[in-house]
């Protein structure tokens, strides 16, 4: 591109929402310091816009983490499988949040759409195909989401997490997809463990656990993590993060720390962890195993997802980077056994998560994505 070119602000439109877990890759791509995509947004040379819904955690995560870029909120509508009176409005609601977004995309003058998945990314992707912008998806979790299929169509790129995934997406549209990784945030490795211990208040002499449920299901897990936390404090320090409203109170644990939420203080936790408990959502087992914490994962089971945490987390057992535990048949007995066991072989468990996935996604895709501007807005 010519110097002319490159002065020309870009503008780059983010969408994704219903879980944490399809917000935190966005912000890892403008952390990654040798990308071409950090680099112009901080050079002033791109601007960035959110869409998501208008009640959404996603709104949230955005306005407290990136002030500098601007959220948009349109109408979302779910596709359920299942009976619901929803069904006969929501399809409205997907209508017009799809006119909404195709209205927004030409205000904006989008040069790009990256997107997460969940519900409102849909319609998002759908206006834009329409209007001509390209698209890049990206699917976290090892079975392609239902809004990865409706979208898959419509896409230049699509990016997925786990190899497993290109073997459950259709022949036709093989040849836009590329295992890439999942993007995580470079904050997320700048503590020591020294300074992480002290920002819990806790001794350098025990062994941490971190227990934490993602952003669904921590409830079911906290009932499970309650009743076996005091034979652990015996012997452990414990940061566990409940969720928020989630607090309870557990007595005469002076090495125990309850937190509804951790935002920046997810760096201390990581850097202190000897080993994690943990549901089996793709962003929090790429951001363990990148951070080499070894892992015991609770997946959330079919009650509650499409059981793509069962699936997560047999991969990653079966590479050697995590042991899991079928909620369903847990016992406090066994995963006490399983905990301590893990704890007396961590130098093993840490070999084994050297395979694993670094912080490099967040660079490749954001090349990838300047790439694409760069070549559109060219012969534009």
């Amino acid at each position: 591109m010519t110097e002319k070119e490159i002065k020309k602000k870009y503008s780059v439109v983010l969408t994704g929402g219903g879980t944490a877990g399809h917000v935190w890759p966005h912000f890892a791509l403008f952390e990654a310091r040798h990308s071409r995509l950090a680099k112009e947004f901080h050079n002033n040379n791109l601007s960035v816009h959110y869409v998501g819904s208008q009640t959404g955690m996603e709104k949230d995560l955005v306005s407290s983490n990136q002030p500098t870029w601007t959220y948009h909120s349109i109408a979302t509508g779910k596709l359920r499988r299942y009976f619901s009176l929803k069904n006969f409005t929501d399809p409205f609601r997907i209508i017009f949040g799809f006119i909404q977004a195709f209205l927004l995309l030409g205000k904006v003058k989008a040069s790009i759409v990256f997107s997460k998945g969940g519900f409102v990314s849909a319609p998002v992707v759908w206006a834009a195909w329409l209007r001509g912008v390209p698209v890049i998806i990206h699917e976290s979790d090892a079975t392609p989401a239902l809004a990865t299929r409706l979208t898959l169509p419509f896409a230049l790129k699509a990016l997925v997490a786990f190899p497993e995934t290109i073997k459950k997406i259709s022949p036709l549209f093989q040849n836009k997809v590329l295992e890439i990784g999942l993007p995580v945030r470079e904050s997320l490795f700048s503590a020591t463990r020294e300074e992480s211990l002290k920002y819990f208040s806790l001794p350098e002499n025990r062994k941490t656990i971190l227990i934490f449920g993602g952003s669904l299901g921590a409830q079911s897990l906290n009932k499970k993590m309650f009743e076996i936390i005091p034979m652990l404090h015996k012997n452990y320090n414990i940061i566990h993060i409940v969720g928020k409203g989630n607090k309870q109170d557990i007595l005469g644990l002076e090495n125990y720390r309850q937190l509804e939420f951790l935002n920046e203080g997810m760096k201390f936790a990581y850097a202190a962890a000897n080993l994690a408990i943990c549901r089996a959502g793709a962003s929090s087992i790429f951001e363990l195993a990148a951070a080499r914490v070894p892992m015991i994962l609770i997946p959330l089971g079919m009650h509650a997802s499409r059981g793509d945490q069962i699936i997560n987390a047999r991969i990653f057992m079966n590479k050697g980077w995590a042991q899991s535990i079928d909620e369903n048949t847990f016992q406090n007995e066994s995963a006490i056994q399983l905990i301590e066991s893990t704890l007396n072989s961590l130098e093993e468990r840490k070999v084994a998560l050297q395979s694993a996935p670094s912080v490099e996604s967040a660079t490749k895709i954001g090349e990838l994505i300047w790439e694409v501007i760069s070549q559109n807005e060219g012969n534009s």
